[in-house]
Protein backbone atom coordinates (compact mmCIF):
# COMPACT_ATOMS: atom_id res chain seq x y z
CA UNK A 1 0.00 0.00 0.00
CA UNK A 2 2.77 2.15 0.95
CA UNK A 3 3.98 1.94 -2.75
CA UNK A 4 1.21 2.58 -4.11
CA UNK A 5 0.33 5.67 -2.65
CA UNK A 6 4.05 6.89 -3.22
CA UNK A 7 3.11 6.46 -7.30
CA UNK A 8 -0.11 8.51 -6.64
CA UNK A 9 1.86 11.09 -4.79
CA UNK A 10 4.63 11.11 -7.80
CA UNK A 11 2.33 11.27 -10.38
CA UNK A 12 -0.37 13.53 -8.72
CA UNK A 13 2.55 16.30 -8.90
CA UNK A 14 3.42 15.46 -12.09
CA UNK A 15 -0.21 15.98 -13.11
CA UNK A 16 0.10 19.49 -11.16
CA UNK A 17 3.52 20.26 -13.40
CA UNK A 18 1.25 19.55 -16.53
CA UNK A 19 2.09 16.03 -17.34
CA UNK A 20 -0.82 13.95 -17.58
CA UNK A 21 0.53 10.29 -18.03
CA UNK A 22 2.35 9.77 -15.83
CA UNK A 23 0.26 7.76 -13.37
CA UNK A 24 1.58 4.76 -13.14
CA UNK A 25 -1.18 1.86 -12.36
CA UNK A 26 -1.25 -1.20 -14.67
CA UNK A 27 -2.70 0.11 -17.44
CA UNK A 28 -2.75 4.02 -16.39
CA UNK A 29 0.00 5.10 -19.25
CA UNK A 30 0.75 6.81 -21.83
CA UNK A 31 -2.25 6.83 -23.55
CA UNK A 32 -4.02 8.74 -20.54
CA UNK A 33 -5.33 12.34 -22.38
CA UNK A 34 -6.34 15.70 -20.23
CA UNK A 35 -10.02 15.33 -18.82
CA UNK A 36 -12.55 17.49 -19.72
CA UNK A 37 -15.27 18.12 -17.46
CA UNK A 38 -18.72 20.73 -18.32
CA UNK A 39 -18.93 23.39 -15.95
CA UNK A 40 -22.43 21.37 -15.17
CA UNK A 41 -20.61 18.22 -14.51
CA UNK A 42 -17.94 19.52 -12.08
CA UNK A 43 -18.15 17.53 -8.93
CA UNK A 44 -17.74 18.90 -5.78
CA UNK A 45 -14.64 20.73 -4.78
CA UNK A 46 -11.96 21.87 -6.93
CA UNK A 47 -9.08 19.63 -8.42
CA UNK A 48 -6.60 20.18 -6.07
CA UNK A 49 -8.44 19.40 -3.41
CA UNK A 50 -9.11 16.27 -5.58
CA UNK A 51 -5.87 15.38 -6.22
CA UNK A 52 -4.64 15.56 -2.57
CA UNK A 53 -7.07 13.56 -1.32
CA UNK A 54 -6.06 10.45 -4.02
CA UNK A 55 -2.34 10.57 -3.37
CA UNK A 56 -3.71 10.79 0.00
CA UNK A 57 -5.09 7.13 -0.38
CA UNK A 58 -5.93 5.97 -3.75
CA UNK A 59 -7.86 3.02 -3.11
CA UNK A 60 -10.66 4.65 -1.12
CA UNK A 61 -10.53 7.42 -3.55
CA UNK A 62 -11.29 5.33 -6.34
CA UNK A 63 -13.71 2.76 -4.73
CA UNK A 64 -16.12 6.06 -3.15
CA UNK A 65 -15.56 8.95 -5.75
CA UNK A 66 -17.36 9.11 -8.37
CA UNK A 67 -16.10 8.08 -12.04
CA UNK A 68 -15.98 12.01 -13.05
CA UNK A 69 -14.40 13.20 -9.73
CA UNK A 70 -11.45 9.72 -10.43
CA UNK A 71 -10.85 11.50 -14.32
CA UNK A 72 -10.41 15.00 -13.32
CA UNK A 73 -7.95 14.15 -10.18
CA UNK A 74 -5.59 11.40 -12.55
CA UNK A 75 -6.37 13.37 -16.10
CA UNK A 76 -8.33 11.07 -17.54
CA UNK A 77 -10.89 11.22 -20.60
CA UNK A 78 -14.58 11.42 -18.79
CA UNK A 79 -18.15 10.79 -20.32
CA UNK A 80 -20.27 12.92 -19.68
CA UNK A 81 -20.76 15.57 -22.29
CA UNK A 82 -17.26 15.13 -23.17
CA UNK A 83 -18.04 13.21 -26.95
CA UNK A 84 -19.67 16.76 -27.89
CA UNK A 85 -16.45 18.62 -27.28
CA UNK A 86 -14.65 16.18 -29.04
CA UNK A 87 -12.97 14.24 -25.89
CA UNK A 88 -13.46 10.55 -26.07
CA UNK A 89 -15.79 8.83 -23.28
CA UNK A 90 -14.05 7.15 -20.47
CA UNK A 91 -16.18 4.19 -19.93
CA UNK A 92 -18.71 3.16 -22.14
CA UNK A 93 -18.09 2.70 -26.00
CA UNK A 94 -20.19 1.58 -28.94
CA UNK A 95 -20.94 -2.67 -29.73
CA UNK A 96 -19.21 -2.24 -32.92
CA UNK A 97 -16.43 -0.69 -31.68
CA UNK A 98 -15.97 -2.59 -28.85
CA UNK A 99 -15.95 -6.04 -31.56
CA UNK A 100 -12.66 -4.49 -33.14
CA UNK A 101 -11.11 -4.66 -29.96
CA UNK A 102 -7.75 -7.44 -29.69
CA UNK A 103 -8.84 -8.39 -26.72
CA UNK A 104 -12.83 -9.51 -26.47
CA UNK A 105 -15.28 -9.95 -23.34
CA UNK A 106 -18.24 -10.91 -22.72
CA UNK A 107 -20.15 -11.07 -19.48
CA UNK A 108 -23.26 -13.25 -19.86
CA UNK A 109 -25.37 -12.23 -15.91
CA UNK A 110 -27.65 -14.61 -17.06
CA UNK A 111 -25.26 -17.74 -17.29
CA UNK A 112 -23.10 -16.40 -14.61
CA UNK A 113 -20.20 -16.84 -17.54
CA UNK A 114 -17.72 -14.77 -18.81
CA UNK A 115 -16.09 -15.97 -22.32
CA UNK A 116 -12.76 -13.74 -23.90
CA UNK A 117 -11.39 -14.10 -27.14
CA UNK A 118 -8.20 -12.97 -28.29
CA UNK A 119 -5.33 -13.78 -30.33
CA UNK A 120 -4.45 -16.84 -30.11
CA UNK A 121 -6.87 -18.07 -27.17
CA UNK A 122 -10.44 -17.67 -26.05
CA UNK A 123 -11.76 -19.23 -22.51
CA UNK A 124 -15.22 -19.39 -21.09
CA UNK A 125 -15.08 -18.64 -17.25
CA UNK A 126 -17.65 -19.16 -13.81
CA UNK A 127 -18.36 -15.69 -12.48
CA UNK A 128 -20.06 -14.58 -9.68
CA UNK A 129 -21.75 -11.05 -10.36
CA UNK A 130 -23.63 -8.82 -7.77
CA UNK A 131 -26.15 -9.83 -5.87
CA UNK A 132 -29.85 -7.83 -6.68
CA UNK A 133 -31.80 -5.94 -6.01
CA UNK A 134 -29.63 -3.87 -4.40
CA UNK A 135 -26.18 -4.70 -5.35
CA UNK A 136 -26.99 -6.43 -9.18
CA UNK A 137 -23.98 -5.49 -11.67
CA UNK A 138 -24.96 -3.00 -13.88
CA UNK A 139 -24.57 -1.89 -17.77
CA UNK A 140 -26.55 -5.33 -19.17
CA UNK A 141 -26.73 -4.20 -22.88
CA UNK A 142 -23.25 -1.83 -22.80
CA UNK A 143 -19.61 -1.99 -23.91
CA UNK A 144 -16.95 -0.77 -22.05
CA UNK A 145 -13.57 0.29 -22.44
CA UNK A 146 -10.92 -0.94 -19.53
CA UNK A 147 -10.79 2.15 -16.97
CA UNK A 148 -7.46 0.67 -15.50
CA UNK A 149 -5.87 -2.48 -14.18
CA UNK A 150 -4.08 -2.92 -10.81
CA UNK A 151 -2.30 -6.19 -9.90
CA UNK A 152 -3.80 -5.95 -5.98
CA UNK A 153 -6.37 -3.69 -4.62
CA UNK A 154 -7.89 -3.71 -1.49
CA UNK A 155 -11.84 -2.49 -1.48
CA UNK A 156 -11.50 0.31 0.91
CA UNK A 157 -15.79 -0.06 0.66
CA UNK A 158 -15.52 -3.62 2.12
CA UNK A 159 -12.88 -4.00 4.94
CA UNK A 160 -9.87 -3.94 2.89
CA UNK A 161 -11.00 -7.03 0.90
CA UNK A 162 -8.70 -8.03 -1.67
CA UNK A 163 -9.56 -7.97 -5.52
CA UNK A 164 -6.11 -10.09 -6.75
CA UNK A 165 -5.99 -9.50 -10.52
CA UNK A 166 -8.45 -6.43 -10.82
CA UNK A 167 -9.76 -4.80 -14.17
CA UNK A 168 -11.74 -2.07 -13.73
CA UNK A 169 -14.80 -1.02 -16.27
CA UNK A 170 -17.81 1.06 -15.60
CA UNK A 171 -17.08 3.27 -12.80
CA UNK A 172 -16.19 1.11 -9.62
CA UNK A 173 -17.03 -2.03 -11.06
CA UNK A 174 -14.22 -4.67 -11.33
CA UNK A 175 -13.06 -8.43 -12.62
CA UNK A 176 -10.91 -9.83 -10.07
CA UNK A 177 -10.49 -12.96 -8.44
CA UNK A 178 -11.98 -14.01 -5.02
CA UNK A 179 -11.51 -16.20 -2.05
CA UNK A 180 -14.94 -17.19 -2.46
CA UNK A 181 -14.57 -19.63 -5.21
CA UNK A 182 -17.38 -22.45 -4.24
CA UNK A 183 -20.00 -19.47 -4.84
CA UNK A 184 -18.61 -19.25 -8.71
CA UNK A 185 -21.90 -19.43 -10.78
CA UNK A 186 -23.78 -18.03 -8.84
CA UNK A 187 -24.72 -14.23 -7.60
CA UNK A 188 -22.62 -13.34 -4.74
CA UNK A 189 -20.73 -9.78 -4.92
CA UNK A 190 -21.68 -6.44 -3.99
CA UNK A 191 -21.54 -5.46 -8.13
CA UNK A 192 -18.09 -6.66 -8.98
CA UNK A 193 -17.64 -9.80 -11.52
CA UNK A 194 -15.81 -12.67 -9.26
CA UNK A 195 -14.00 -15.16 -11.38
CA UNK A 196 -11.23 -18.22 -9.39
CA UNK A 197 -8.14 -16.76 -8.74
CA UNK A 198 -6.47 -18.48 -11.47
CA UNK A 199 -9.15 -17.46 -14.33
CA UNK A 200 -8.81 -13.71 -12.75
CA UNK A 201 -4.80 -13.77 -13.29
CA UNK A 202 -4.95 -15.21 -16.62
CA UNK A 203 -7.34 -12.58 -17.79
CA UNK A 204 -5.31 -10.20 -16.17
CA UNK A 205 -2.22 -10.97 -18.37
CA UNK A 206 -4.54 -11.38 -21.46
CA UNK A 207 -5.34 -7.61 -21.41
CA UNK A 208 -2.10 -6.33 -20.10
CA UNK A 209 0.06 -8.22 -22.79
CA UNK A 210 -2.56 -6.58 -25.47
CA UNK A 211 -2.93 -3.29 -23.58
CA UNK A 212 -6.31 -1.76 -21.91
CA UNK A 213 -6.62 0.20 -24.64
CA UNK A 214 -7.04 -3.09 -27.10
CA UNK A 215 -9.90 -4.73 -24.67
CA UNK A 216 -13.30 -4.35 -24.66
CA UNK A 217 -15.99 -5.54 -22.29
CA UNK A 218 -19.44 -6.51 -22.77
CA UNK A 219 -22.28 -7.02 -20.53
CA UNK A 220 -25.09 -9.09 -21.41
CA UNK A 221 -28.69 -10.72 -20.05
CA UNK A 222 -30.47 -10.44 -16.68
CA UNK A 223 -29.26 -11.76 -13.07
CA UNK A 224 -31.00 -14.38 -12.22
CA UNK A 225 -32.91 -14.54 -8.82
CA UNK A 226 -31.32 -16.44 -6.28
Amino acid sequence: MKSLKFAAACALLALAAGNSAAWEFDGLDSDAVAAYIPAAALPQGDAETLRAEAAADPDKFIDERTPEEVGLAFGLPVNDGAEAYGFPARYKISNDLAKLATVQITIDLSAQRLRYTAPGSSATFKISSGLPPEHGTPGSGRCFAPDFIETMHYSSLYNSAPMPHSIFFNGNIALHGTEAEWKLGQPASHGCIRLSKANAQTLFGVVKAAGKANASICVTGTTPAN
